[in-house]
């Protein structure tokens, strides 16, 4: 038997491996992006794999499902999280969650282990900073073990160690973990991709649930290569405006739960509550209208505000909040036609009360309402909720979950709009 030392170079732009320095990366275009990584040792006789060297045993799933139970599942104590997730968070599993620089990411997950222990990975902190984030939410220190390290190894190492003690580990963030193994800095292609196989690897190989924390880029995106998602078990994302105290968490991919659920959490000063419903203002008020949307699987009611005012601009200004920009001029631009609105001379304001952002159409008749009762300086008629997509032929059409939503309207004590086109409008 002998050793065999390698030598590749990686792309430290898009992480692909070559057997040769070359100045330029042939895949991504980068130049002088190849590193040089050695110390790649494989056993090799004759040509062939050591027979000592480890094997991948089969596994059949007959005797596999004997060894499983109702265990495998763990409640995170937190429902919204647990409704997001499916039952709870599945042993072994790893889950990207991702969320803009301060929405909240940190915050959530330490209350996660606050209500059940585990391992925090600080990348980004020090153990002081967490202790005193702890504090501040009135949380038990004991569940808390800080590990403050960048290494990618020492994290394996710790884990290895402790996989018996802990049911989670958090690693806060992946943008700021490298490996040894590669020449490259923190927050790299190769590096993320290298530091996320050797943690989904990890958590397989020792049962203990790895949450992964990614940041995401000014366009959405979670920052690092796309294989990322692909690798991990969940990917969830933690939204909201800044300026507003509510936060979704929504899930778009769960190999063990529902990918259509969301949970709505209200940012305080001891850390984020879980929101049962948005409470809004009883009472009829001009410029407003209710609505009810689909978040998930949840039906939840809303209210559009819409200001009319007259403009003394040569452009009239069109600022939406909670409304998709195109999806609010086309709106517009029906209400100007068929209700006879000259918004070609007004200042146009909508914003969705909570700081929610809508994406489902059953809300357009609502944006319509609250537009012409602003123009027409009268409320809608008391008791009465807006569901319903517009066509740009005026037409309202009923929308998915229709009874879903109709009998939350009852359930609240009110009744649906029943109109088949906004010219039937009256305030």
């Amino acid at each position: 038997m002998k050793k065999v030392a390698e030598t590749i170079f990686v792309c430290g732009n898009c992480g692909n491996e070559f057997s040769k320095w070359a100045g330029q990366c042939s895949a991504c275009k980068e130049w002088n992006s190849l590193k040089e990584i050695k110390n790649y040792e494989l056993k090799i006789k004759n040509g062939k794999r050591s027979k000592n060297s480890e094997k991948t045993e089969i596994v059949n799933l007959g005797k596999l499902e004997k060894k499983i139970d109702n265990d495998v599942t763990i409640s995170t104590g937190i429902k919204e999280f647990d409704r997001v997730l499916g039952k709870g968070i599945v042993q072994g599993s790893v889950v990207l969650f991702a969320g803009e620089p301060g929405i909240g990411k940190s915050t959530l997950l330490t209350q996660l282990i606050g209500k059940i222990g585990g391992m925090y990975v600080a990348g980004e902190e020090s153990a002081d900073q967490i202790a005193i984030r702890v504090k501040r939410l009135g949380l038990d220190a004991n569940k808390f073990d800080i590990l403050a390290t960048n290494s990618i190894e020492e994290i394996e190492e710790n884990i290895e160690r402790t996989k018996n003690v802990f049911k989670i580990a958090i690693v806060d963030s992946i943008q700021v973990m490298a490996s040894e193994n590669l020449g490259t800095g923190a927050g790299s292609v190769a590096q993320i991709k290298e530091s996320a196989f050797r943690l989904v690897t990890l958590a397989k190989r020792t049962g203990v649930t790895i949450f992964i924390v990614g940041h995401v880029t000014k366009e959405g995106d979670i920052a690092g290569p796309k294989l990322l998602e692909h690798m991990v078990d969940t990917v969830l994302y933690f939204e909201g405006e800044k300026t507003s105290d509510l936060r979704i968490l929504r899930v778009s991919k769960n190999r063990f739960g529902p990918t259509d659920e969301v949970g709505i959490f209200r940012m305080v000063e001891s850390g984020l509550e879980e929101v049962r419903e948005i409470k809004i203002d009883e009472g009829s008020k001009i410029g407003s209208a209710l609505t009810i949307i689909i978040e998930g699987n949840r039906p939840m009611m809303l209210e559009i505000q819409a200001l009319i005012v007259e403009s003394f601009a040569p452009m009239p200004k069109r600022i939406f909040s909670g409304i998709d920009y195109n999806r609010g001029q086309l709106l517009l631009a029906v209400a100007q036609k068929y209700l006879g609105i000259p918004l070609y001379k007004y200042d146009v304001f909508i914003a969705v009360t909570g700081g929610i952002k809508i994406e489902d159409t059953g809300a357009d008749l609502a944006v319509i309402e609250a537009i012409y009762s602003s123009y027409k300086e009268k409320p809608i008629a008391s008791g009465t909720i807006g569901i319903g997509e517009v066509t740009l032929l005026g037409d309202v059409k009923k929308v998915k979950a229709w009874e879903k939503r109709e009998k939350e309207a009852k359930g609240l004590g009110r009744k649906i709009l029943d109109i088949k086109n906004v010219k039937q409008l009256k305030v």
